[in-house]
């Protein structure tokens, strides 16, 4: 598992290609935490956003990555949605007992969103508004959709989807890991093919290059627009090869 500020791998056994960069921007600590596996490691991105309003959000989003690369690690279920479901239950409830043992954590969470990535599809998960593209090489996809107030509103047809961007209340969010006993994620499956390239993100981000210049220019790019959050991207190219 790697996890920090740079980073670019190769992973052989399933022929992909991962990279990272994760910014405390503005605020005075990062509460984002995310992992991309290392050699012989099953191949999941995980990306987590501690939740800013409250006490502990780095603690929570730390929790959230190791817990669930952990479970995903040693579990032997072989249904991948039911294995990254079941991978954030267990991580909710170490967020939510760490938080019932601790004042000092009392209410932490975080958003999760992570794949588990295949030649020819991945199966993603998410909870809270850290979100998951595909870019197939012509246009950029949002796979993902938030748990949040405002995109709740945007749902319901009571803003646009341009309202949403400047709400005041864009930062709520309806769902987060850690906070409740229970949690439910959004899971699916997605083809790709050879070339394209996922990208999960926090909040504070929303060719020829490599994937690790591209995550830079990324987030140089958050930050240069005025981004107040920490800022992190996880990339993963498919390189091709074999397998399901």
């Amino acid at each position: 598992m790697f996890v920090g500020i740079t980073d670019e791998t190769f992973n052989e056994e399933s022929q992909m290609i991962y990279a990272y960069r994760t910014e405390t921007g503005r605020r005075s600590a990062n509460e984002d935490y995310c992992s991309i596996p290392a050699e012989n490691e099953k191949p999941i991105a995980v990306v987590a956003d501690g939740m800013g309003g409250h006490r502990a959000g780095n603690i929570a989003s730390c929790i959230a990555v190791e817990s669930i690369v952990k479970y995903v690690e040693t579990s032997t279920i072989t249904n991948t949605r039911m294995l990254l479901q079941h991978a954030i239950s267990y991580a909710n409830k170490q967020i939510f007992d760490a938080a019932q043992q601790d004042e000092s954590c009392a209410g932490m969470g975080t958003t999760v969103v992570m794949a588990y990535v295949r030649p020819q599809r991945f199966t993603f998960a998410n909870v809270g508004d850290s979100r998951l593209y595909l870019f197939n090489g012509e246009s950029l996809k949002l796979i993902t959709r938030d748990h949040s107030f405002v995109e709740e509103l945007v749902r319901s047809g009571v803003i646009t989807r341009e309202q949403a961007e400047t709400h005041p209340q864009r930062n709520i969010l309806m769902r987060a890991v850690g906070t409740s006993p229970f949690i439910k994620a959004d899971t699916g499956i997605v083809e790709w093919k050879d070339g394209d390239i996922i990208m999960l993100c926090s909040d504070g981000l929303h060719g020829s290059m490599n994937l690790l210049t591209a995550c830079d220019r990324l987030t140089d790019a958050a930050l240069a627009a005025g981004s107040s959050d920490n800022v992190t991207v996880v990339l993963v190219k498919n390189a091709g090869g074999i397998g399901a």
